[in-house]
């Protein structure tokens, strides 16, 4: 046992698993994450998209509980629940009463160890994810992130997190079933607590629930080369969809907080630089905005632009132009902006436990440890702007990946 701050802990379990909690003593609720390493980038080469139909499978049914029982006993719990992937992760998410907790625990152990998978509800749950992979091309920005981050990030990485369509229709029953075997294990798995509970009590309930779980190494496939450049979709709209990536330091790099710093004086609000000079001054587009992501080796910032046929070079233009004046620095006034911006969320996050079970997951895979309010406040509050400008002069904004979706191919900023 690890005691790494005087309100968090966290333990390790032979098997593999490990137990990260936060007490919340002036909650009365409290929420859990349970994290295992079968996101996308896990997905079977050929089989893109068998984890987020196993998202949904999985719960019907679990033990000695048909789906009709897990559903009644999960509502009479009271639990607020969410099952889902992401391109690490497939993660079930829960938020209740801290007192119905110890019921509940079991429950998702049977869901992640002794689910059913029945074969009268398989069909379902790959026609529903197919009818999700449909419903992006309603979506043009969706769809725009989908394809960006398949374009600029390295494949298996890249992959859409709903999967690729004839991939899940060519599942069986039978596959699925072998996957679930072979990806349900303890191994890299996470379970978050936070909320109103006691260590102890939350210790003996996860060895008890998860300690004789057993299962292969998680393992995914070789990391490629990213396909980068520019690509464009042809699609005869009144709307143009831009989407621009370049890299940055992952979040487990000390200098990332400068990062997400610029980033928000970017696009932190109304008053920021991409909203101010491209939407509000110059009047090119109805939507733009950028944000900062990571995964463990690699961090990167996505930006986002809506507009007209007619503006959309323009509007590129201008997109990358702010981009690239922010490698000579911000000010003062900029900085605090942003910081108060990042400060303010991290202390509405603090109130939440179903976000501070989310971040205990998320610092235990970017930096195998988790981080406390105080630290994550000082965090945001300890750079000063001769740090931010030191960090964007040393990495200035160089090559980019752009993808497009409308009636004609844009001139690409590189």
């Amino acid at each position: 046992m690890n005691q790494t701050a005087p309100m968090m802990r966290v333990d390790r379990l032979d098997n593999g698993l490990t137990l990260v909690m936060e007490r919340m003593p002036d909650v009365q609720s409290a929420s859990m994450v349970l994290a295992i390493m079968a996101g996308a980038s896990y997905d079977p080469e050929h089989g893109v998209g068998s984890g987020n139909v196993l998202s949904d499978w999985i719960l019907r049914g679990a033990g000695d509980r048909d789906s009709r029982g897990l559903t009644a006993e999960l509502d009479s719990l009271g639990v607020q629940r969410s099952c889902a992937v992401d391109t690490v992760f497939l993660r079930f998410s829960a938020s209740l009463l801290a007192e119905k907790l110890p019921d509940v625990i079991p429950l998702v152990a049977d869901i992640f160890q002794r689910a059913r998978l029945p074969e009268d509800g398989f069909n379902a749950c790959r026609d529903l994810a197919l009818g999700q992979i449909d419903a992006i091309d309603d979506e043009p920005s969706q769809k725009l992130n989908v394809l960006l981050r398949q374009q600029h990030l390295p494949p298996p990485l890249g992959r859409p997190t709903l999967g690729v369509k004839e991939h899940v229709a060519a599942l069986s029953a039978a596959d699925l079933r072998l996957d679930y075997e072979r990806r349900f294990t303890p191994d890299g798995a996470i379970l978050s607590i936070a909320g109103r509970i006691s260590f102890e009590q939350m210790h003996e309930i996860a060895e008890k629930s998860f300690g004789s779980w057993t299962g292969p190494k998680a393992s995914m496939a070789t990391i490629g080369v990213s396909p980068g450049g520019s690509r464009h979709v042809l699609q005869e709209t009144n709307q143009v969809q831009i989407g621009l990536a370049f890299d940055a330091v992952p979040e487990r790099e000390p200098e990332s907080i400068l990062a997400m710093l610029a980033v928000n004086v970017l696009s932190g609000g109304m008053g920021a630089r991409l909203f101010t000079e491209i939407r509000e001054k110059q009047g090119l587009c109805y939507a733009v905005h950028a944000g900062y992501q990571s995964l463990r080796t690699q961090g990167m910032i996505m930006g986002y632009a809506g507009t007209v046929p007619e503006r959309a070079q323009r509007t590129l233009d201008a997109f990358v132009h702010e981009l690239k004046r922010i490698s000579g620095g911000i000010t003062a006034d900029e900085l605090e902006r942003a910081r108060i911006g990042m400060k303010s969320r991290v202390v509405m996050n603090g109130e939440s436990t179903g976000a501070r079970a989310a971040a205990l997951l998320h610092d235990m895979y970017h930096l195998g440890r988790p981080r406390s309010l105080d630290e994550l406040r000082h965090r945001v509050e300890a750079p000063t702007l001769a740090d931010v400008n030191k960090y964007l002069d040393a990495h200035p904004v160089q090559q980019f990946t752009l993808v497009t979706i409308g009636p004609a191919e844009l001139a690409a900023p590189n």
